[in-house]
């Protein structure tokens, strides 16, 4: 079996992770992986292909496409990704975005290459950005290929799916996403130390923690607007980790706000924008609760991977999320709850030490569950691709 995988970049974000465990851990099932970053990032190339050759990978490809690109150059790219694809023989093709899977079923017409796309998002949302003239391109390409083959993360974003593409509910698999993190809570005390001076945190301060894109749909000005009236009552200091999603516009107008809310309630030394963080185990293991306010979320591996820490969790209860975070340990509330969040935070901060630690280790052991662990997502992605050759 030859399997070509299709992504952007493979170094950050959450299809892209799971994409790379993917390429990493099918060679242990015996499968020929090859990978296709569509990226133009120059200065990364030899790095990534050396890293993804020690792991296993047979062949790595780069199509140089920049980030929006133009029509002349989204032809390039699909005749050369139809040369990769008949040059490496290529049995079966994942993907995890509308525009890589666009891209790929463009350059398979002609071939009996199968392709197999991955539903990673809600589509034709009510609420949240969608881009529905790419959507709905999307799906009509998807209509004119008969190798296509569909699994979702969620149940929740295969029934999206469905009553969008009006497919049938038995042909979309459902694989969850799944985390790798392990995080050893002990013997990190020099961490928080030099952590805390250099952010100037005073000891006894609880840290509430959240990563994420800034943007719009992550709503980080909502978290800011519900805990301001206590942050400083709790001696809370509110961490993001992050970078600010610039390519979006109204990302410009969440930052205005945010700014507004943090001028408003004078918690700017509380408020600390971390940006991209490359030790967030270790932040993680340090935090003493995790929060999350999306208004679209087809699956939320980050509440997975929070829960794996042993933190306890409050977040909106939308879409997938009530499929991925258990009750009661952790909180879900109505999506413009700004008091109940605030009321859910408090309450999981003043818990007795006893009680947090029965929290933290029942979502360890929840989030080690069998189901969300990487061989086990490799495992059932590789059964699903032999069902589909042999059909």
């Amino acid at each position: 079996m030859r399997v070509l995988i299709v992504g952007r970049q493979f170094d950050t974000g959450a299809i892209e992770t799971l994409q790379r465990e993917l390429a990493f851990s099918l060679n242990n099932f015996g499968v020929t992986v090859i990978a296709l970053v569509t990226d133009a990032n120059q200065r990364k190339k030899k790095a990534f292909k050396s890293n993804f050759i020690n792991k296993g990978v047979s062949e790595v490809y780069f199509l140089d496409l920049p980030l929006n690109p133009n029509l002349f150059q989204i032809v390039g790219g699909v005749f050369r990704l139809k040369k990769i694809i008949r040059k490496e023989r290529i049995d079966i093709i994942e993907t995890g975005s509308e525009s890589s899977s666009i891209l790929t079923i463009l350059a398979c017409l002609g071939t009996n290459t199968n392709q197999v796309i991955g539903l990673h998002k809600t589509f034709n949302r009510k609420r949240g950005k969608s881009d529905l003239i790419k959507e709905l391109i999307f799906l009509f390409l998807t209509k004119i290929r008969k190798r296509i083959y569909f699994y979702a993360v969620s149940n929740w974003s295969k029934n999206a799916w469905v009553n969008f593409s009006k497919s049938r509910f038995e042909e979309i698999k459902v694989i969850p996403n799944s985390t790798n993190i392990y995080i050893e809570l002990k013997n990190n005390n020099e961490f928080k130390n030099n952590f805390f001076s250099n952010f100037n945190i005073p000891k006894d301060s609880k840290i509430v923690l959240s990563i994420g894109r800034i943007c719009n749909h992550k709503r980080q000005d909502f978290i800011i607007e519900s805990l301001a009236p206590i942050i400083k009552e709790e001696k809370i200091y509110l961490l993001f980790i992050g970078e600010f999603d610039l390519e979006m516009p109204e990302s410009f107008t969440t930052i205005k706000r945010i700014n507004f809310l943090i001028e408003k309630y004078d918690i700017e030394s509380n408020i600390k924008f971390l940006g991209y963080r490359n030790d967030i185990k270790e932040i993680m293991s340090i935090s003493d609760l995790f929060v999350h306010s999306p208004v679209t979320e087809a699956f939320g591996l980050v509440l997975l991977e929070a829960m794996r820490a042993g933190l306890p969790i409050v977040t909106s209860k939308v879409e997938a999320i009530p499929e991925v975070v258990p009750e009661p340990d952790n909180f879900l509330v109505d999506i413009d709850d700004l008091i109940g969040f605030r009321k859910s935070v408090m309450i999981l901060l003043r818990k007795s030490n006893k009680n947090k630690k029965e929290i933290s280790k029942r979502n360890i052991k929840y989030a080690n569950n069998k189901r969300f662990t990487s061989n086990e997502r490799s495992r059932q992605m590789f059964n699903y691709f032999k069902l589909i050759l042999k059909n």
